[in-house]
């Protein structure tokens, strides 16, 4: 590094403001900004991937992001994202900083998901995305593997999918469960699963598994880098940046309901007939509430 990088101490800084001060008497061309844009954006993946991978979310090639960290000091892109990285982990368990507008962190939390969803549209694989939903409409069974949080998105796609006559299974509860599960796995079959920064190994595990049973692994996660990422055969890259130390989510349900939307239009009418069947079969459970006389 460089002295004038040395100069700018990136302790208890945002990525933002670090790189405001790198960049204070450092013009950017358009080609330079974008790659700001993805760095404020994107912090957690920018902290793991590639040159050629920011490269290509901001739309420029591996030697424009090469140059823009060495002119900010930097001797190239492993020194800079190493730096970058400290910054990001640091903020991360913070628990978030009062915000300046009347929104709060409310407001704050809205527009970074407004920002991952605007990033989503510009690098979402969509030829990645229609090759899984292939896969799971091929397959005679596809079971949708996710732990924690990482599993809102993935029992949105499953419940939804089997509701429309898709022969999609879920399972999250792990051991014994995922074991039963993954051993009936075979050519054919299709394993879909969730997983973002922190990684759970059994998610891992089981994408591993299912690869070697013959079955088509798919992954989505927030970089190709990822230790599922790099046990799947499909891998769709989203962003999950959130605010005060919180994981957002929404860009995955997003990505679950475009995949279910895509999935429902291979056979949509044998997917209402599906919706009515289960529909009758909820109402004869009785598993709505109605209104009360005199309210409503």
């Amino acid at each position: 590094m460089t002295d004038d990088a040395e100069d700018h101490d990136p302790s208890g800084a945002t990525v933002v403001e670090w790189l405001d001060g790198l960049v204070t008497d450092v013009p950017l061309g358009p080609k330079a900004a974008h790659v700001r844009q993805v760095l404020t954006t994107q912090p957690t993946f920018c902290s793991y991937a590639t040159a050629a991978e920011v490269a290509a979310r901001a739309e420029v090639n591996r030697a424009t992001v090469i140059r823009f960290a060495q002119s900010l000091g930097y001797p190239g892109w492993p020194p800079f994202q190493a730096e970058l990285r400290t910054v990001h982990l640091a903020q991360r368990f913070d628990p978030g900083r009062p915000s300046d507008s009347d929104g709060g962190l409310l407001a704050t939390a809205f527009a970074q998901d407004a920002q991952n969803l605007r990033a989503l549209e510009r690098t979402f694989d969509y030829a990645t995305a229609r090759t899984v939903v292939d896969a799971i409409r091929d397959a005679p069974r596809t079971l949708v593997v996710a732990s924690g949080t990482h599993a809102v998105a993935a029992n949105a796609l499953a419940m939804v999918a089997a509701s429309r006559g898709f022969p999609v299974t879920y399972e999250d509860r792990g051991g014994p469960q995922l074991a039963n599960a993954l051993a009936g796995l075979g050519p054919g079959h299709c394993v879909v699963a969730w997983s973002f920064w922190q990684h759970y190994r059994q998610t891992t595990a089981a994408l591993r598994i299912a690869r070697t049973a013959g079955a088509t692994t798919c992954v989505i996660t927030d970089t190709r880098h990822s230790p599922p990422a790099l046990e799947a055969q499909h891998v769709l890259v989203v962003p999950t940046e959130g605010v005060a130390n919180i994981q957002s989510m929404t860009v995955a349900m997003s990505v679950a309901y475009g995949l279910l939307a895509e999935l429902t239009a291979t056979d949509p009418a044998g997917s209402r007939s599906s919706a009515r069947r289960v529909s009758g079969v909820w109402q004869e459970l009785d598993l709505f509430a109605e209104d009360e006389p005199g309210r409503g």
